[in-house]
C-alpha cells in the first residue's frame, strides 16, 4: 500500500492553491526567465492532472487489491473440489468394475449422488466463471495504468514523485498477483470443468445401464430357483450382506454431506411440534376432567418425544427431492422402531406374534434391497420371505378377530393386505423362474405397502390427537374455536386420508424404481406449453393461480373470523367492525387475484380478454350475482346496517349477524339463520330498529266501561307503568283515548322502553300491572264489540 497515502490527501489542495498563485507572480516578472521558471511554466496545466490522475490509480488499485484478497476467494474451491474429484473417479472405478452388475438400486443412487455433485461442480463452475472476468477486466486496468506515461515523468514536486513510484511498485505487483490467481483461477476451471465432464458422462452411462436393466429384467436374468447351484454364485450372502451395508453408510454420509441444513430444519420444526403438544399436554393434565379428555389419545399419552420422532421419520423424506433408496430406507427403520414402541402395548396376543414376523422380513427386504451382487442364499432367503408374507397377508385378510385393542381398526388394513398378496405372489414368480431383479423390487414394494400404511394410520392418528390436544387445552380460546375439533373432526380427518393416499402412493412409485419417471411426466405435464386459440397456458401457471386464490380465500376467512366475527356479548351489543372486516377481505381478495394473476404469468392483454369475456357472461347470466357484490360493496362503505342489528325487511325480522360479500345473514327470534342476498337490503324497503339507538315504543289497547271515571282510570295506569323501571321516563308514558264503542271506550297505552329485546317482557308486565291496579280499585274491564288487534 501507498505509505504516505492520508499526507498527499492533505497536501495536494494546498499544491494545487500555492502552484495558483504562483502563476501571477512568475508573469510579472517580465522577460527575466530562469531555467527553473522554465520548469515550472511548463507544469502549470500537467501537475493538476497529474493530481487528479494519482488520486483516481490509487482508488483504482486499491479497490482492485481488495477485490482479490477479500472478494475473490477461491479457498473454499479448492479445498472442496479434491473431494469432489476423489468421489467421481470412485464412481467412474465402481462403473467400470461392477457396471455390469449393478442393480437398479445401486444405479438410481449412484445417479441421484452424481447430479447433486454435479449440481456443485456447476456452481463452482459460474463462480471461478465470474471469477476469471473480474480478474481480467482489473487485470487489463491495471495494465493500462501501468502503460500510462505520466508515471515516466520526473517533477520537482517530491510528493509527487514518491507517489507515482508507489503506484508504479504496486501496480506491478498487483498485476504480477492477478496474473498468478487467473492462472489458479483458469486451473480451477480446467479441473471442474474436466469433472463435470466426466460425472455426466457417468450419469448418462448410468441411465443408459438403468434403461437396459428395465428393459431386460422381465427376462429370465439367472436359473430357476430350483435349477440353481451354489457353485454358480463365487459370493457368500454375508459377505455381499457386509459390503453392502458399508456401502450404504457411505451412500447416506455423501448424500446428506451437503444437506444437513434440511435435516437441521426438520429437527427444529420437530421440536417446536414436541414443545407445543408438551404445554398442552401439561395444561390438560391439570384439569379436573383429564382422565376424561385423555381418554381418546393413545400414542400421545404413550410417549410424547416418541410420536413426535414418528411424525419426524415420517415427514422428512419428503423434504428431500429424490432420496437414495438406502436414506429412505435407514428412515423407515428408524420409524419401525418408533412405531414398534408406540403400537405395541396396543396389539392384541395373535397380532404381536404376526407383527413382529413382519418387522423380521421388512429388515430382510431392506437387506436384500441394498444388495450390490446377487448370492444363492439371497435366492432361498427371497422365496422363504415371499411365502411368510404371503401367509401373512393371507392371515390379516381372513382373521376375524380385532388386531388392536383400544385403538380403532383401519378400514385399509385388508385392503392393504389384499394388495400386498398380489405383489408378494408375483415377486415369488419372478424368483423361481429366475427374474431375479423383478422379484425383490416387487418383493421390497410388497412388504412397504403393508408397513408403510400402518405408519401413515399412525402418522394421522398422531396429528388428530395433537389437534385435540389442543383444542381441550384452549377451549376458551378463538384458536381452539377456530379449530374446534368436535365441528371439524371429520373435515380433519378426510384432510389426513387425502395426504396420506399421496404419501403412500409417492412410497409405492418411488419403490418401484418410477419416482423419476413420475418426475419427468409431472414436468412435462405441468410445464408443456398448451394453447386455446391464440391463448397460450401451462398447467403450471394454472395451478399457481388457484392456489393462490385458494390461499386467499383461507386467509380471509380466518381474518374474517378471528376479528369480524365475534360474539356480541349480551342484549342490545352491535358490532362496526362486521363492515370494515368485508372491505378487508375484498381487499385481500383483490390483492390475492392481482399476485395469482402475476405469479401465473398472465398477460395484461390476455387478462383484458378475459375481462371482456366475463363481461359478457355477466350481461347474460350473471346480473343477480354482480349485484350482490356491489351490494355488499356499497353496504360496506355506507354501513346502513351493522352487526348487532335488528332489521325487517318485508316479512323477515332477526338480528344481522354476518355482513358477506354477497349475501348476509339474519338470525331470526327462532334459532334459525335467515340468508338475505345483499341486492335485496339495498332495494326493499329496510326498516333497521336499532340504527341510532334500541329504545322502542310499546303499545296496547284496553276497553273501560262507559259509567268509568277515565281520569281516575288514567291515573291508575300511569301509576302502574312509573313503577316499571324497564320503561322509560322520557318521553312519559301516555294514555289516548282511542274510540268509543257501544260496549267499551277504548283506550291507547303507549310507553318506551330502552332495549327493544324486551319489550314483549316488558308489554306483558305493564298489562299485569295495570290488571292489578284496576282490581283493586274495583275498576272491571269492558270488551269491545270488535276485537282489539
Amino acid at each position: 500500500m501507498i505509505s504516505t497515502k492520508k499526507y498527499l490527501y492533505t497536501l495536494l489542495p494546498l499544491t494545487v492553491i500555492m502552484l495558483l498563485t504562483l502563476k501571477p507572480v512568475v508573469a510579472q516578472q517580465g522577460p527575466q526567465k530562469s531555467i527553473d521558471t522554465i520548469k515550472i511554466a511548463a507544469t502549470d496545466t500537467l501537475l493538476p492532472n497529474i493530481v487528479i490522475k494519482v488520486a483516481l490509480y490509487t482508488s483504482t488499485i486499491d479497490h482492485t487489491d481488495f477485490l482479490i484478497r477479500r472478494k475473490l476467494d477461491i479457498t473454499p474451491i479448492s479445498l472442496g473440489l479434491p473431494e469432489i474429484e476423489s468421489k467421481v473417479k470412485n464412481f467412474k472405478n465402481r462403473l467400470e468394475k461392477y457396471g455390469s452388475h449393478m442393480n437398479l438400486r445401486n444405479l438410481n443412487s449412484g445417479v441421484i449422488i452424481l447430479d447433486e455433485i454435479s449440481r456443485n461442480l456447476a456452481s463452482y463452475q459460474r463462480i471461478l466463471n465470474n471469477y476469471s472476468i473480474e480478474l481480467s477486466q482489473s487485470n487489463a486496468e491495471v495494465k493500462k495504468i501501468l502503460r500510462d506515461p505520466m508515471l515516466k515523468q520526473r517533477l520537482p514536486d517530491a510528493v509527487l514523485m514518491e507517489q507515482l513510484d508507489d503506484i508504479n511498485v504496486e501496480g506491478t505487483a498487483l498485476d504480477s498477483l492477478q496474473i498468478k490467481i487467473l492462472a489458479k483461477v483458469n486451473l480451477l476451471r480446467n479441473r471442474v470443468s474436466i469433472n463435470l465432464l466426466q460425472a455426466t458422462d457417468i450419469i448418462s452411462d448410468m441411465k443408459y445401464l438403468t434403461r437396459s436393466l428395465k428393459l431386460g429384467m422381465w427376462g429370465a436374468e439367472e436359473t430357476p430357483l430350483f435349477s440353481t447351484k451354489q457353485t454358480e454364485y463365487p459370493n457368500r450372502l454375508i459377505d455381499v450382506t457386509g459390503s453392502a451395508l458399508v456401502r450404504s453408510w457411505d451412500i447416506i454420509f455423501i448424500y446428506l454431506q451437503d444437506k444437513w441444513d434440511i435435516v437441521i430444519l426438520g429437527l427444529i420444526i420437530i421440536i417446536a411440534i414436541y414443545i407445543w403438544i408438551l404445554l398442552n399436554m401439561r395444561r390438560v393434565k391439570k384439569m379436573p376432567d383429564k382422565e376424561a379428555i385423555l381418554e381418546p389419545i393413545h400414542f400421545l399419552r404413550r410417549s410424547i418425544l416418541m410420536s413426535c420422532s414418528m411424525v419426524f421419520f415420517t415427514f422428512i423424506p419428503f423434504f428431500f427431492a429424490n432420496p437414495t433408496m438406502s436414506f429412505l430406507h435407514a428412515c423407515e427403520l428408524l420409524r419401525l422402531l418408533v412405531l414398534v414402541f408406540l403400537i405395541y402395548p396396543y396389539l392384541r396376543k395373535p397380532s404381536k406374534i404376526l407383527w413382529v414376523l413382519l418387522c423380521i422380513l421388512w429388515l430382510y427386504y431392506a437387506l436384500d434391497d441394498i444388495l450390490l451382487e446377487a448370492a444363492f442364499g439371497e435366492r432361498w432367503g427371497l422365496f422363504i420371505a415371499g411365502i411368510l408374507l404371503a401367509a401373512i397377508c393371507i392371515k390379516i385378510i381372513f382373521y376375524n378377530k380385532l388386531i388392536f385393542k383400544n385403538i380403532p381398526e383401519s378400514p385399509v388394513t385388508r385392503m392393504l393386505s389384499i394388495f400386498s398378496l398380489a405383489l408378494v405372489l408375483f415377486s415369488i414368480i419372478f424368483d423361481l423362474t429366475g427374474r431375479i431383479s423383478l422379484a425383490k423390487i416387487l418383493g421390497v414394494t410388497a412388504i412397504q405397502s403393508l408397513l408403510v400404511g400402518i405408519s401413515l394410520k399412525a402418522f394421522s392418528t398422531i396429528v388428530l390427537e395433537a389437534i385435540y390436544l389442543q383444542s381441550e387445552a384452549f377451549q376458551e380460546s378463538s384458536f381452539s374455536e377456530f379449530i374446534n375439533y368436535d365441528v371439524l373432526r371429520y373435515r380433519f380427518l378426510r384432510i389426513m386420508w387425502i395426504l396420506a393416499t399421496a404419501a403412500w402412493v409417492v412410497f409405492l412409485i418411488h419403490n418401484l424404481t418410477l419416482y423419476d419417471t413420475m418426475l419427468q411426466g409431472l414436468d412435462v405435464f405441468f410445464n408443456s406449453t398448451r394453447t386455446i386459440g391464440s391463448m397460450a397456458f401451462s398447467f403450471k401457471s394454472v395451478a399457481v393461480f388457484i392456489f393462490i386464490i385458494w390461499l386467499s380465500t383461507v386467509i380471509s376467512g380466518f381474518i374474517n373470523f378471528f376479528f369480524g366475527n365475534k360474539k356480541l356479548e349480551g342484549a342490545g351489543k352491535k358490532s362496526r367492525i362486521g363492515s370494515m372486516m368485508l372491505l378487508i377481505r375484498l381487499t385481500v381478495w383483490a390483492l390475492g387475484f392481482a399476485i395469482a394473476v402475476a405469479a401465473a404469468g398472465i398477460p395484461l392483454d390476455k387478462l383484458t380478454i378475459m375481462i371482456g369475456a366475463l363481461g359478457v357472461g355477466i350481461g347474460f347470466g350473471l346480473q343477480n350475482i354482480v349485484n350482490n357484490l356491489v351490494s355488499g360493496v356499497i353496504l360496506a362503505f355506507e354501513r346502513p346496517i351493522q352487526v348487532g342489528d335488528l332489521i325487517e325487511l318485508g316479512d323477515k325480522m332477526g338480528v344481522v349477524k354476518e355482513i358477506g360479500v354477497r349475501s348476509s345473514k339474519i338470525n331470526n327470534n327462532e334459532g334459525g339463520e335467515i340468508i338475505v342476498p345483499n341486492g335485496d337490503l339495498l332495494n326493499q324497503h329496510l326498516i333497521n330498529w336499532t340504527k341510532h339507538d334500541r329504545n322502542k315504543q310499546v303499545e296496547f289497547l284496553i276497553g273501560i266501561q262507559h259509567k268509568t271515571d277515565i281520569n281516575e282510570v288514567s291515573d291508575i295506569i300511569k301509576g302502574a307503568l312509573l313503577k316499571n323501571k324497564a320503561i322509560m321516563l322520557t318521553p312519559p308514558p301516555a294514555v289516548v283515548v282511542q274510540q268509543f264503542t257501544e260496549r267499551a271506550i277504548q283506550l291507547k297505552i303507549i310507553f318506551w322502553i330502552h332495549d327493544l329485546s324486551e319489550a314483549g317482557t316488558a308489554r306483558s308486565n305493564a298489562m299485569i300491572d295495570i290488571y292489578d291496579g284496576f282490581s283493586s280499585a274495583g275498576i272491571q274491564l269492558a270488551y269491545p264489540a270488535t276485537p282489539i288487534v
